[in-house]
């Protein structure tokens, strides 16, 4: 069985969305578990429309690595996956990750590709063949609507760590889901990423969607390289990547996606030296 642990707040039309997508899944095997944060009952009318599929309707303080985690402590599958509230999913997805997993035993985490509505990539320079991951490609790769987890890795890492994610108590409002798949890969788990199949998701560019959220985004990234020890020459070389997109966009005139690229590698910068010294 899966498990599909949906945080939400704040969403109610794109929440309907994904499980408009799950009701005409292939694969009738899998449990949804939606872990609400609102602090009303907004959702209450669009999960009682969707009756197919077997459901769990949680309640969790805010924070989504708080909430992932509420979903992990009840989730029944041999497979886990966490889709965000806006995404959705392929007629065949569920049946085919089955599949998939079933023919490779010795993966623990799987990376699908992200396609906007046009089926275009929702992230920039996704790769376009299968590849396993690595604790440098990790960072590309490891984004939580399109991962899919076996249940040994939190039955042998845990959850997530709830100093990270949007929500979270502290200022390092992403990273989560990068610190997971490296925990999982300094446990011994291999992780893989094949772009055959794929999810649903609004793009990650829009100028408005990254002025609003990079710096904040940036703090956690930086935190997650300390967390685990990255020693300076290879920050480093995240921070000449961050500061060669200034170049890059200043030379084609892109004055807006060059102060994102500054705010980034300064977010970066805050979050690697801030905070207390890691185990």
């Amino acid at each position: 069985m899966i498990s599909l642990i949906v945080a939400t707040i704040n969403r109610v039309a794109e929440l309907d969305r994904l499980l408009c997508s799950l009701d005409v899944q292939s694969c009738r095997d899998f449990e949804v578990i939606v872990v609400d944060q609102n602090s009303d009952d907004r959702l209450v009318a669009v999960l009682s429309g969707h009756t197919t599929f077997v459901r769990q309707h949680v309640r969790s303080e805010r924070g989504l690595s708080r909430a992932r985690n509420a979903g992990l402590r009840i989730a029944k599958g041999d497979i886990i996956a966490f889709p965000d509230d806006d995404c959705w999913y392929p007629q065949h997805l569920l049946g085919s990750v089955e599949g998939w997993f079933g023919s490779h035993s010795e993966v623990g985490l799987l990376s699908l590709a992200l396609l906007d509505a046009d089926n275009l990539p929702s992230v920039p320079k996704a790769p376009v063949k299968s590849l396993r991951c690595t604790k440098s490609s990790a960072w590309r790769l490891a984004i939580s609507p399109s991962l899919f987890i076996r249940n040994s890795v939190p039955k042998t890492i845990g959850g997530f760590n709830e100093e990270l994610g949007i929500g979270a108590a502290s200022k390092y409002q992403a990273g989560e889901e990068i610190d997971y798949a490296l925990r999982a890969l300094q446990n011994g788990f291999q992780m893989w990423y094949e772009p055959s199949l794929t999810v649903h998701h609004p793009p990650f560019v829009s100028i408005e969607h990254l002025t609003r959220t990079t710096y904040r985004y940036a703090l956690g990234t930086g935190r997650v390289q300390r967390i685990h020890h990255y020693p300076l020459h290879q920050f480093g070389w995240h921070l000449i990547r961050t500061f060669g997109g200034v170049v890059v966009s200043l030379c084609c005139g892109k004055i807006g996606r060059a102060r994102i690229y500054i705010t980034r590698g300064a977010g970066q910068i805050l979050g690697y030296v801030s905070g207390p010294a890691p185990n």
